[in-house]
């Protein structure tokens, strides 16, 4: 069963063997999602196979779209036809998986192959939004996206696109965890659709997000830029964030100081919004409350921006303030936390030996501390001091050989061994 627009109830039937306009010949279903089902069929007269989607006839508007848009990377529609109370959309039939079954079946996609993908959906989206009246995707994530074995990719499923016919509000036809806030609001936008594309980057990097973000920190300023809740400090347009795309992809990994700091801004800025979030959710925390405050400056345009006196001024005042809370609150949590913010700040700031100063009290407040180890080694070596990032390390060990470490998350100390030249079988070997 589905139900129209009306509120009744259509009934679906099989549709194998039934020939459609006497020439398509349904094989078997393929697919189906709570706005159609979709079909194998092959052409009698041709011998070819299409694919055939089954909508009712009330969201026919997929059609109008389909047949006004061409791009190398939408399937293309080749022919129409109507039975009963649906409509039939017969395509390009597609050999290929959805991201999100490649990610089912444990497919870990490289850095390379997430930013290759994140620029052909950008030119995908860009060429939707430009067209006249804008096309508004409305509905991207993994799903949504078919990768082929050679590496093609498709943006299919127009069923919750909309033209840009000015301010019209709608219910929300995105999906959880993928929609923008404002979709909830009823209005969809081309910023909507970068923040469904920053979205959609963030599941195919999975748990290595965070890996990843280290390794090149533009790529964590854009998903930033793709992820503020506000509108209007989001990216504008697609091909902006095409562009800063390709220039990831031309960067290839490159570590210099400049990148390394804004690197450093985003995981700062990401750590904040952490924990202006477990304020919002945790309301008679005073401590969270209290650094909700402290770090808002950090959303402020000219900070985000780079401008560098802005930065240190609100970074002053923000270690002024920590520093406050630190003798304020004395239980162990409270402590880690504000040491390691003045830490990050420090960094930030500028004032390196502020940041080993903070590093090494969080170290001697609470030396099993594990987290702190490859935060510090990490900043180490940004620093270009590997040699004290190593023998930190042999702190590490000594300390965990004791017994008492509390281990760091493992994608932070792989990264940090990784940076030293620490293999994973000697850490295998050292605790056999």
């Amino acid at each position: 069963m589905c139900i129209n627009e009306q509120g009744n109830e259509v009934r679906r039937i099989s549709l194998t063997g039934i020939i459609l306009k006497g020439r398509y010949c349904i094989l078997e279903q393929i697919g189906k999602g709570g706005q159609g089902s979709l079909y194998l069929a092959r052409d009698l007269e041709l011998g070819s196979l299409w694919a055939v989607k089954e909508l009712p006839l009330e969201r026919k508007r997929e059609v109008k779209l389909m047949r006004i848009l061409t791009h190398s990377s939408l399937p293309k529609m080749i022919d129409y036809a109507e039975r009963g109370e649906f409509c039939y959309l017969v395509m390009e039939f597609i050999r290929g998986k959805s991201l999100k079954e490649w990610l089912s079946e444990g497919r870990i996609f490289s850095f390379e192959e997430i930013v290759k993908i994140g620029i052909d959906t950008a030119e995908v989206l860009e060429y939707l939004h430009t067209r006249k009246p804008a096309v508004y995707y409305g509905d991207l994530k993994p799903e949504n996206l078919m990768l082929t074995e050679s590496g093609r990719l498709y943006l299919i499923d127009f069923g919750s696109a909309v033209f840009d016919y000015g301010d019209v509000r709608r219910i929300c036809e995105g999906t959880v965890g993928y929609a923008a806030p404002e979709q909830f609001a009823g209005r969809v936008t081309s910023v909507s659709d970068v923040y469904a594309l920053g979205k959609t980057l963030c599941a195919l990097c999975g748990k290595k997000k965070i890996h990843y973000v280290i390794k090149n920190p533009r790529f964590g300023i854009l998903l930033m830029g793709c992820l503020r809740h506000e509108e209007q400090h989001r990216y504008q347009d697609m091909n902006t964030v095409k562009k800063k795309l390709e220039a990831i992809a031309e960067q290839r990994g490159g570590h210099g100081w400049k990148s390394l700091l804004q690197g450093m801004l985003c995981f700062c800025v990401l750590f904040f919004a952490a924990i202006r979030m477990l304020a919002f959710f945790s309301p008679e925390q005073s401590l969270e409350a209290s650094l909700t405050e402290i770090t808002e400056h950090y959303y402020e345009e000219d900070f985000l921006k780079g401008n560098p006196g802005k930065r240190k001024k609100i970074c002053s005042i923000a270690e002024e303030e920590l520093q406050g809370l630190l003798k304020e609150y004395q239980d162990k949590e409270s402590q880690r936390k504000l040491l390691l913010l003045l830490a990050l700040n420090g960094e930030l700031q500028g004032e390196e030996v502020h940041a080993a100063v903070y590093y090494e009290q969080l170290l001697l407040y609470d030396r099993k501390f594990g987290e702190a180890y490859a935060r510090y080694g990490l900043f180490l070596c940004r620093m270009g001091q590997q040699e004290e990032s190593k023998y930190l390390w042999e702190r590490f060990c000594q300390v965990r050989e004791e017994g008492i470490m509390e281990e760091p998350e493992a994608e932070t100390k792989e990264t940090w061994m990784e940076r030293i030249g620490k293999s994973s079988d000697e850490e295998k070997q050292k605790k056999e």
